[in-house]
């Protein structure tokens, strides 16, 4: 080997474009009526929303589990919470505070 990395006469690199040009500024009046001009032919924007849970403001800390079990338990926890008309939680806080109530 005659060269580093075994090439004895070196290698041609590709030449390097300059930098692009930066854009020039545009006015804020072209631009809003760029953007009316859009809306009106049905174009939306492709900013991310900010989406907002469903529900009510939460008042306390959230958390979360996930119990397997047969089916045939989990449905019953289900069919009991929808008779009451309860969300799953609420069901297992009235499960909890009658438990609570028995043993103490």
């Amino acid at each position: 080997m005659s060269g580093k990395y075994g090439f004895s006469g070196g290698i041609d690199l590709p030449k390097t474009t300059p930098a692009p040009k930066p854009r020039p500024k545009l006015d804020d009046s072209s631009l809003s009526e760029a953007v009316k001009a859009g809306a009106d032919l049905g174009f939306i924007s492709r900013e991310p929303a900010t989406r907002l849970k469903p529900g009510p403001k939460r008042k306390e800390a959230q958390d979360k589990v996930s119990i397997p079990g047969p089916k045939r338990v989990v449905d019953d926890f289900r069919a009991f919470c929808s008779t009451r008309d309860l969300t799953l939680w609420q069901g297992l806080e009235l499960l909890l505070k009658e438990q609570k109530g028995r043993s103490g």
